[in-house]
């Protein structure tokens, strides 16, 4: 809500215990260039399994909600997987290399 009413952009929004139904709803609307929606604030969720036109990857923390409210780091496989979010092949962005 920050971004929006502190800049122009319009966001979307992905975590983990979105429903399903909801959670591709902010895919799509991410996506589609007419949306009006422009960034995209998500958790580790963000890595799993969405199909996202996604240029940048910008972390907060790398650190996230453990079990009893412990904070732990996330790993370096999620944090590849999580960064490779951007420039994808199928992406709008993809990378040449």
């Amino acid at each position: 809500k920050t971004i929006e009413t502190q800049t122009k952009h319009r966001v979307c929004v992905v975590y983990g215990a979105l429903p399903s139904d909801t959670r591709r709803e902010q895919a799509y609307l991410f996506n589609d260039p007419n949306s009006g929606y422009d960034v995209l604030v998500a958790t580790d969720a963000v890595g799993m399994g969405l199909n996202l036109n996604i240029r940048r990857v910008v972390f907060l923390s790398l650190m996230k909600p453990g079990e009893r409210g412990v904070r732990e780091s996330l790993s370096d496989s999620a944090i590849k997987q999580i960064a490779g979010r951007a420039g994808r092949r199928s992406s709008t962005y993809a990378s040449s290399g």
